[in-house]
């Protein structure tokens, strides 16, 4: 692939780069931005700054007027992919040609295509490495949240859609192709503004990724749906939806007064020399990486693990369900304060997403909200005398008066164990009760708040967190290898051939997530361990109204 063309067509366009600055291709074919100086690039500083004029949405491509435009999710993915294709199919009749040699002439080897005989034909390794991520976090990346594969909708979309489109037009497009544009807009698409949404925006996807980037990309989101107008225009007062909305989008020459960019703006100073990085999300694991961006990074300090999707070993039931265990993390959370912060066995995700709240961190660490569900389950599986015959929405609305007092006797039990104590004696002066909150509910009252009772509740908690973790390892994995253990999956890593690498990169991350999971169970499974040396724990619980 030769850059020449495409930087010319930065000029032409009015793509400015800092003088300090260049697009190299990679020894892998690739692309990368680098530091061409021998002194730091100090911030901040604009290093790249893109008119919008030149991005390639489906608002600004050729068929603008006959494709649908979406605002957001998957549907956003595919109808950028039919914008994207139609200009690569047209040749040297798209304005984008330059920008479009430049850009990987092979399908981008995400996650989400591995099992995809069309997007990888012959491929042998693609097909095995799907097989490794069932059950893992990568197969929530390329799944709805009902369960359904979101290539099943890319593929019905290319039937619906693309065919019936680039067909007439003589471009004679093919699934193959689809998903090579596909593969391209997964891996290297960013969300503009409101009037173009999601995009490809020339020299910003050329920065590569890291959690320690040197960059981060700037736009003005707030612009007209309708003209793109980044100042006033006559649109402003309409009650208009927003950009993309309507059943097919209509294309209105924009109106801007002066010049609108995306540009991409510095977070920290730049080595002299170096590559220069931005990220595609600072909280971005390597499920995520994998399966949108066919790679991942070592360390692995973003991964989680998470549950409340199909395959994930729990599943609400119904919406009510869902509404219900959001409104009680909230009360939850409210209550305790910062007292989760005081355990090393529990924390607060930074970022609660609504698919997020059930999540083991990389530190096999549990969320509040898994910690939640987990008094939730021991609740419903085994209740107290006073719960007996309540539905499991009703148990699952009292949690907020059951949960600070078992968080407290956790903190007090971890503080036991970090003293050197291996039996937890739930008589004795360690164990002594101190409420975590300062108000006491009416609705607890009846509730006989003794020592003994919440320590059973806590053991069947810990019971519960660790079963479900040694279930999830139990069903991740290719079959006839799930459940083996961590040697047996080691050595067949080693012995995986150098041209694996779909393979390789899947078992890796098998094995990362493997890792937590069993380092979470393993925690939870010695407190239990303590909690029952040192007490009368049964299987059930005597909490009493």
């Amino acid at each position: 692939m030769a850059l020449q063309p495409f930087v010319r067509w930065l000029e032409e366009n009015k793509i400015d780069l800092h003088e300090r600055i260049d697009i190299v291709q990679t020894d892998d074919r690739g692309v990368a931005v680098v530091s061409t100086s021998d002194e730091p690039i100090l911030h901040p500083q604009t290093v790249a700054s893109i008119p919008k004029p030149s991005i390639l949405s489906v608002r600004s491509c050729s068929l603008s007027e006959q494709i649908q435009g979406i605002p957001y999710g998957h549907g956003a993915v595919l109808s950028l992919s039919l914008a994207l294709y139609s200009e690569i199919l047209s040749g040297n009749k798209s304005r984008w040609r330059p920008y479009l040699q430049s850009l990987p002439a092979s399908t981008v080897p995400i996650a989400r295509l591995w099992g995809d005989s069309a997007a990888f034909p012959n491929d042998a390794d693609a097909q095995e490495a799907s097989l490794w991520i069932h059950g893992t976090d990568v197969q929530r990346e390329i799944q709805d949240d009902d369960g359904s594969l979101l290539m099943d909708e890319t593929r019905a979309y290319y039937r619906d859609e693309v065919q019936p489109l680039l067909d007439p037009l003589g471009l004679s497009p093919t699934l193959q192709g689809f998903l090579h544009a596909y593969s391209l807009v997964c891996s290297r698409a960013f969300l503009v503004d409101a009037y173009h949404g999601l995009s490809m925006v020339p020299v910003a996807d050329a920065f590569n990724h890291t959690h320690e980037n040197h960059v981060q990309m700037a736009s003005e989101f707030d612009v007209c749906p309708i003209c793109g107008s980044f100042s006033e225009c006559p649109h402003d007062g309409d009650e208009t939806p927003s950009a993309q909305s309507s059943a097919r989008s209509t294309h209105v020459q924009s109106t801007l007064d002066q010049p609108d960019t995306v540009d991409m703006v510095t977070v920290r100073s730049i080595p002299p020399r170096a590559e220069i990085y931005n990220t595609y999300g600072a909280n971005l694991g390597n499920a995520a990486l994998l399966a949108r961006y066919g790679f991942a990074l070592e360390g692995g300090d973003t991964d989680s693990v998470s549950f409340g999707w199909p395959g994930s070993g729990i599943v609400p039931d119904d919406d009510e369900e869902k509404d219900t265990f959001r409104t009680v993390y909230s009360q939850v959370h409210e209550k305790l304060g910062d007292a989760v912060q005081r355990s090393g066995m529990l924390f607060v995700p930074d970022d609660v997403q609504p698919g997020r709240l059930v999540v083991v961190n990389s530190d096999g660490q549990v969320s509040l909200g898994l910690f939640l569900w987990a008094v939730w389950h021991a609740l419903s599986e085994r209740p107290p005398p006073s719960m007996e015959g309540h539905s499991d929405i009703a148990i699952l609305a009292t949690i907020p008066h059951v949960l600070p007092p078992v968080v407290n006797m956790l903190i007090q039990i971890e503080t036991y164990r970090e003293e050197g104590n291996g039996v937890y004696d739930v008589e004795g002066e360690n164990a002594d009760y101190v409420e975590v909150r300062s108000r006491q509910s009416k609705s607890c009252d009846n509730i006989h708040r003794s020592r003994t009772s919440y320590l059973k509740l806590l053991g069947n908690v810990a019971e519960a967190i660790a079963s479900l973790c040694r279930t999830r390892i139990a069903s991740m994995g290719k079959k006839g290898y799930r459940g083996a253990s961590a040697e047996v999956l080691g050595e067949l890593l080693d012995k995986l051939p150098p041209e694996s690498t779909k393979t390789k990169l899947a078992v890796e991350y098998l094995l990362s997530e493997r890792a937590l999971l069993e380092a979470c169970a393993v925690g939870w499974e010695e407190l239990r361990a303590m909690i029952t040396s040192g007490s009368d724990v049964d299987s059930g619980s005597d909490m009493e109204s």
